[in-house]
């Protein structure tokens, strides 16, 4: 394979794995999720995987046993290594297994290799020979164009995604210092005398403390999202970022219960008018 139709494969692979991750996910949480670390509709681990699927193991095509465990250690490998380079590049681990049985360290779990066993054979069975008969009949020049434009806007996502969560990271940080010196503010004032004036000011600096973690919700949403199971090695960052999803879900619960009360007062009136 040249150059071009790699970069493509890996794009169509990592495009095909956003939409089985986003329809796997959003069946079980019963509404659209939005899954993936970049912003565009594409999660590069499944290009990557495909890729290393085809390359190193069409060969086995024949046997399809042996082609399942394959992929299933070379897809996991993959995954675990994944998990630890972004784990070390941003401090916390965007997903964790460790719920699931058969799990190692969090990174991986038996179900989900599983299924990317299972996903690796309708590639090599199914689909990739028909999307390389689909890309016999592109030309040279309009493969070389798709390529380029390919990485161009997938170098551009990647480095807004980066900064993205960098962003985000420094905020958790800015985040629990200043949440740490409010909150040790308000432990010298509940030790002395309480006052009207002191009482006030008690107010404020718990009205400051819940606009930073409303701002922070915000921030986060897009994240927790993407990343419902992140955590972090860190004690106190963990129990921000369960705070975090915790208020997330409670804030998802309550969209859904006004819609529904909106729906009922839509559906009432329109009864009324029948």
């Amino acid at each position: 394979m040249t150059l071009d139709l790699l970069i493509l494969y890996f794009f169509c692979y990592s495009l095909l794995g956003y939409i089985v991750e986003v329809v796997y996910c959003s069946i079980g949480e019963r509404r659209l999720v939005n899954r993936g670390f970049l912003h565009g509709p594409y999660l590069p681990i499944y290009g990557f995987g495909a890729l290393l699927i085809l390359i190193s193991f069409s060969r086995f095509s024949d046997n399809v046993l042996v082609l399942f465990l394959l992929s299933v250690v070379g897809t996991s490998a993959l995954e675990y290594l994944t998990s630890y380079l972004l784990e070390v590049l941003f401090h916390a681990k965007l997903w964790d297994y460790s719920t699931y049985p058969l799990n190692i360290r969090g990174r991986v779990c038996a179900l989900n290799s599983t299924l990317f066993g299972l996903l690796s054979l309708s590639l090599i069975y199914v689909i990739h020979p028909f999307l390389a008969r689909l890309f016999t009949h592109l030309s040279d020049p309009v493969l070389s164009m798709g390529a380029r434009l390919i990485l161009l806007v997938i170098s551009i996502d990647t480095t807004s995604s980066i900064f993205r969560m960098a962003a985000f990271q420094r905020q958790l940080a800015d985040f629990r210092l200043k949440v740490r010196e409010i909150e040790e503010r308000i432990d010298l004032l509940s030790k002395l005398k309480a006052t009207e004036s002191l009482e006030t000011l008690r107010e404020r600096l718990d009205s400051e403390r819940e606009v930073l973690r409303q701002r922070l919700e915000r921030t986060s949403k897009r994240i927790l999202d993407a990343f419902p199971s992140i955590t972090s090695a860190n004690e106190e960052k963990r129990q921000l970022f369960e705070v975090l999803k915790k208020r997330e879900r409670e804030g998802r619960v309550l969209r859904r219960e006004q819609r529904l009360r909106i729906r009922k007062k839509l559906s009432e009136r329109r009864n009324n008018h029948a």
